[in-house]
């Protein structure tokens, strides 16, 4: 066995330790540098407050109603429309109320949204249209697996910021689609619908309408509300009249949501909510979500309503109600005239700069988190608790 270094060379001996030393404390020194840089590096680009708000926070966009497109314009063929183009060179989808596709989605940080199944008012149909519209959302997930990512419960929406992706959470808007039976609710809802519009234009065709009549809630609109509590669904409340949305809130045990709305005390207009709807949806801490349909913010032969227009609306809904109870309602795809600034899903972060520009004051970091996202998953997360898989109510 040789001998160590210290007998061998024991002249060396002092030489070596102070090296060994310097060698540690600059490896220690690399360490520190590398770990400081990835500090920063974190901060600037994922989830610090100094980064933009759509970076670190991913965006919920509301309703978008492309799947009523797609039924429209190409018969629900899937094969007729490539979402990874630009479809504003497709003269198939080249029309005022096309503002969708992937890339446009991808430039507006879209992270989740809901895909929009209307049901039409012809009673024989009504259960099949939406049928046929969850299915032409079922086909678009699977046909786009690099794109798109179902969400079906909160705690996906962080999962699929993470993956790049965009969320597909899928609503009904018309409560018509569930006949007169719970039975519709449950099916939907193992279907993937964690949402549902209560009121329908359909009375307005002389047709029943089983969940609102006259503009009262049923027995068996109650009965509907308390079963979407016990799944989990979220009771989406746009266009119930003062007297069905109390009725609502004084059955549901969750809060509920107004999904395309704009102040009323601004502009008048029949689908807008009053500053008592408002404080009634803060009390349920409730969620109210801005559209950004020109219809809601003036008059139809308006070609001046903005982008400014639609903060004005926001910053108003802020000071009655606060930050905690608002978010982006959108609308995309079903809007024939938009906002200047807000032509397209690409538009999004343009409008959290300017909020941020405007006022930073009031838009402070945590405030446009919670507008841009964090308001809607808290309030889906409280949707959830109500869930109840043992007791399934029967058709009153």
């Amino acid at each position: 066995m040789l001998p160590d270094y210290k007998s061998r060379c024991p002249s060396m001996a002092p030489l070596l330790q102070p090296q060994r030393r310097k060698y540690l404390i600059g490896g220690v020194a690399v360490f520190i540098l590398i770990v400081a840089i990835m500090v920063v590096v974190y901060i600037t680009t994922s989830g610090g407050k100094d980064s933009f708000v759509l970076d670190r926070t991913p965006l919920f966009a509301g309703r978008n109603n492309l799947p009523q497109n797609i039924q429209l314009l190409v018969n629900n063929n899937l094969s007729r429309v490539d979402l990874n183009s630009d479809l504003r060179n497709d003269s198939t989808f080249d029309c005022p109320q096309c503002n969708t596709d992937f890339p446009r989605l991808k430039k507006g940080q879209v992270s989740s949204q809901f895909w929009i199944a209307r049901s039409g008012c012809d009673e024989n149909s009504r259960v099949s249209d939406a049928i046929s519209q969850l299915d032409v959302i079922d086909r678009m997930i699977k046909k786009y697996p690099d794109q798109l990512q179902r969400v079906k419960h909160s705690s996906d929406l962080d999962n699929v910021f993470e993956n790049k992706k965009i969320g597909s959470l899928i609503g009904i808007d018309g409560g018509q689609s569930i006949m007169n039976t719970t039975a519709f609710l449950r099916v939907f809802y193992d279907l993937g619908v964690r949402a549902l519009t209560l009121a329908t234009g359909c009375n307005e065709a002389a047709l029943l309408d089983y969940i609102v009549q006259n503009g009262t809630l049923t027995d068996f609109g109650e009965t509907a509300v308390r079963e979407m509590n016990r799944l989990g669904m979220i009771i989406d409340a746009q266009g119930l009249s003062t007297d069905s949305l109390t009725t609502v809130l004084n059955i549901s045990t969750v809060p509920i949501m107004i999904s395309h709305s704009a102040a009323a005390d601004l502009y008048g207009y029949p689908n807008n909510t009053n500053i008592l709807t408002l404080d009634a949806l803060k009390s349920n801490d409730g969620l109210f979500m801005i559209t950004f349909d020109t219809v809601n913010f003036g008059p139809p032969d308006n070609d001046n309503i903005s982008r400014s227009d639609v903060i004005h609306h926001i910053n108003y809904i802020v000071d009655r109600i606060g930050f905690d109870n608002i978010a982006i309602g959108g609308n995309y795809d079903s809007m024939y005239k938009k906002p200047s600034g807000l032509e397209d899903v690409s538009d999004f972060p343009d409008l959290f700069t300017d909020l941020k520009n405007n006022n930073s004051a009031r838009w402070s970091p945590d405030n446009l988190d919670k507008l841009a996202g964090l308001n809607f998953k808290r309030f889906f997360q409280n949707v959830e608790k109500g869930r109840n898989t043992t007791q399934i109510l029967d058709d009153e």
